[in-house]
């Protein structure tokens, strides 16, 4: 393996910016790096049997201050590869980003469940922030240490082709956090990960971004020991006009979630022609396999929730092999409107009519929720939702 090349990397990427634009190619080979920052007008070009590989050494990635998730945690972030205030930028080819999770686990886990770690947070592999004009094509990515992809406030934005392949004990290895960003189009990916496979955010201290909007997801393939699709947990702003269709989803603890818990909004979702079959692992992951998960539920007994809703989501032929039912739940009532459930399926693999838990973190403390009678749809509140034009059918196991 060659040395460090980070700094003959970085210095071809800031040439190429101060010549104009253009691309960067490298070659098949082995490449430790610490943090890179991508400048407007480049190409990264990764050829086939490239292996950019992070030190694991967070010190010399690229930092940005805190705060993180919640303007309370004075937390800084970091990413191996790194954009700010930049356009037209690219990661393209047939290499692959390794972000060498081992670095920052603790070791002999090969029997744990869910891996402990040193710290929280820990670096992003891709991390850009306030850039337009993206586009991330055909490359590989494994063994994130944290979230893989992050994208704050970012405008137009194309993932293509992505395969992102990280070791599924990993916690908080998220697929895609599409943080307050606009049109963002996720097409043609492979996810396999521990944590949220494709996740829409406004994370608070983001709040100078606005809302999430235009997010279209397109024939992926997605297997996670969390959520396939979670609007949220972070949610302190609103998620509009987002489609997800053509989706294969398997073995995940949850299906389509979405799981507000701060004062924001849901509004104008779609999800279409899905396949979804849950599994439910470990007790440390959150969910209980249900395909659909839907809640707006208060984070703590501060959070002020009045006047938020989530509306107008339409799930329309969806194909299910669940653990659990469908759960729909909020504290109030009106919070959740205008739900339509169109060529639903459903094959519950419990026994109807049993006891199940439901898990609700983060709400208030409670953890979970036990309802008496699993049936194809459950709900905390009879009162607290409309469901519009209901065509449903599930095949029981009695």
């Amino acid at each position: 393996m060659k040395n460090n090349s980070t700094e003959v990397i970085q210095d071809s990427i800031d040439k190429c910016n101060n010549s104009g634009g253009g691309e960067v190619i490298i070659p098949e080979g082995d490449y430790i790096i610490d943090g890179l920052i991508l400048r407007s007008n480049v190409t990264l070009n990764l050829k086939k049997g490239c292996h950019l590989i992070g030190s694991g050494n967070e010190d010399n990635y690229i930092l940005r201050k805190g705060p993180f998730e919640l303007n309370k945690n004075n937390t800084p972030i970091s990413g191996l590869i790194f954009a700010k205030n930049q356009t037209n930028i690219s990661i393209i080819g047939e290499g692959t980003i390794d972000g060498n999770y081992r670095k920052f686990i603790y070791p002999n886990q090969d029997e744990e469940l869910h891996l402990k770690f040193y710290k929280y947070p820990r670096p992003m592999i891709i991390y850009f922030e306030n850039s337009s004009n993206i586009l991330l094509k055909n490359f590989k990515i494994k063994g994130a240490p944290f979230w893989t992809v992050h994208l704050v406030g970012c405008l137009n934005t194309e993932i293509y082709n992505i395969d992102i392949n990280n070791e599924m004990r990993m916690p908080n290895t998220d697929g895609f956090d599409i943080d307050r960003s606009k049109n963002t189009y996720i097409h043609n990916c492979n996810i396999i990960t521990g944590d949220d496979a494709i996740c829409p955010k406004c994370t608070e201290e983001t709040s100078k971004y606005g809302d999430c909007s235009g997010l279209v997801v397109n024939n992926c393939k997605i297997k996670t020991e969390s959520s396939a699709v979670k609007f949220g947990s972070s949610s302190f702003g609103n998620f509009v006009n987002c489609k997800f269709t053509n989706l294969t989803i398997k073995d995940t603890n949850r299906g389509l979630t979405f799981q507000l818990r701060d004062p924001g909004n849901a509004e104008n979702i779609l999800f279409e022609n899905i396949k979804i079959t849950t599994k439910h692992y470990s007790e440390d992951w959150w969910g209980s396999g249900e395909p659909i998960f839907i809640s707006i539920l208060p984070r703590s007994i501060e959070t002020d929730m009045t006047n938020h809703y989530i509306n107008n989501v339409i799930f329309r032929n969806i194909e299910c092999y669940a653990e659990n039912g469908i759960f729909i739940g909020s504290e109030n009532d009106n919070m959740i409107n205008n739900l339509l459930f169109s060529n639903i399926k459903l094959n519950l693999m419990k026994k109807t009519h049993s006891k199940i838990m439901f898990d609700l973190r983060p709400w208030k403390g409670v953890d979970k929720i036990e309802i008496d009678n699993l049936d194809a749809i459950n709900v905390m509140n009879k009162n607290d939702y409309i469901i519009d034009g209901l065509k449903f059918h599930y095949n029981k196991i009695d």
